[in-house]
């Protein structure tokens, strides 16, 4: 799909402040009305069991032997299927009131505050350039190209910088000081390559606190988290005070998995299209390859990128996920209606040997069961 093509979808919406009243109805992707009697668990999930889904009785015993076996560190394994709960299990000592830092799936969420402010107007077409958006930030020693990277580059991790994304977990004055990341050395022009950088995110972070002149944290909180009854997460920030949107959001699995929910509806949750289902279906689609230009090696378990999501075929079936550093996971698959969420806590930027592999207990355990 073309550029010129992207900037017709993407065309503003209702105002938020003219939906947030509506409890009823919600709003398609041209702003017409859409009746909507879906259930919505915005005090809590409903709770059901594997066998009530057709799926083996011992699926969630058969969950903690691989993480006994594959990812010890884990400390959450939560599924939803056709919007129940029927995985609800903890180790470690974690609990499910319990919160833990998701790591790079903030990063699928920064792209879910983007997409609402295309849906506001705030944001009108992905070829807006930094140039446009962030003039008086872009210092002088930064290469010129940096002025023509647009809010596409960014989302989908082209935008050139020169970086190793195999320690993209690693904080660095480069990826959380506005001055530094922007000033920092170019290894291709912007839309010539993919590499894995938190650079990316942070700025449409940033860009997102230009445009709405509160941070992506408050912003996201009364658009989505009041919504979804979520109460006001901790967030990291950059060091000017700006939301870190790379990496720096803490959530419990259950919370987490709503935001996978709304995804799997298409971006409406509880009567407010928060984001057009245009933009959830470009987002979750394959925009770049995935794999670094420069090192050849792809971190999100072999997925293409999408907008700030990972995107994979698996079993003839489209998957999307967000995916963070030492093993946390927002999983989704929408033709199967299945939600699953993983969370390693505790995990330690300079320790990345303790990577807990669980996208296999996921890919290889889960979707199996439930294809049947």
């Amino acid at each position: 799909m073309s550029i010129s093509t992207r900037k017709r979808l993407y065309s503003p919406l209702v105002p938020f402040a003219a939906l947030a009243g509506r409890s009823a109805a919600a709003q398609d992707g041209t702003g017409g009305p859409v009746a909507t009697t879906e259930s919505w668990p915005i005090e809590s999930w409903p709770v059901s069991t594997p066998e009530a889904h057709d799926l083996p009785a011992d699926l969630a015993a058969q969950v903690d032997g691989w993480q006994a076996q594959t990812a010890p560190l884990m400390t959450s394994f939560v599924v939803i299927h056709d919007g129940d709960m029927i995985i609800d299990n903890h180790y470690n000592g974690f609990t499910p009131d319990d919160t833990f830092h998701i790591w790079s799936v903030t990063k699928s969420v920064t792209a879910i505050a983007t997409g609402i402010a295309f849906n506001e107007g705030l944001l009108t077409s992905l070829d807006q350039t930094l140039g446009e958006l962030i003039p008086d930030r872009i210092p002088a020693s930064a290469d010129p190209r940096v002025w023509d990277i647009t809010l596409y580059h960014l989302l989908t991790s082209t935008s050139g910088w020169a970086w190793d994304g195999r320690i993209n977990f690693s904080r660095h004055d480069e990826t959380d000081d506005l001055d530094a990341m922007l000033a920092r050395p170019m290894a291709f022009s912007p839309g010539e390559g993919f590499e894995y950088d938190s650079v990316n995110s942070n700025l449409l972070s940033y860009i997102v606190q230009v445009q709405s002149g509160v941070t992506m944290a408050e912003y996201l909180q009364e658009r989505m988290f009041d919504p979804m009854g979520i109460s006001q997460p901790e967030w990291i920030h950059m060091y000017q005070g700006e939301t870190r949107g790379a990496g720096g959001l803490f959530l419990r699995p259950a919370d987490l998995a709503k935001i996978g929910y709304m995804m799997l509806k298409n971006g409406e949750w509880a009567g407010l299209q928060l984001q057009s289902p245009e933009w959830v279906a470009e987002s979750t689609s394959a925009q770049a390859s995935g794999t670094s230009s420069a090192s050849g090696v792809n971190i999100g378990g072999g997925g293409a990128y999408g907008y700030q999501w990972w995107v994979k075929d698996l079993y003839g079936m489209h998957a999307y996920y967000g995916n963070g550093y030492g093993g946390q996971t927002l999983y989704m698959m929408p033709d199967l209606d299945l939600i699953a969420v993983t969370g390693v806590a505790g995990t330690v930027v300079d320790r990345p040997d303790l990577q807990q592999p669980v996208l296999p207990i996921i890919e290889d355990l889960i979707v199996p069961a439930v294809i049947g």
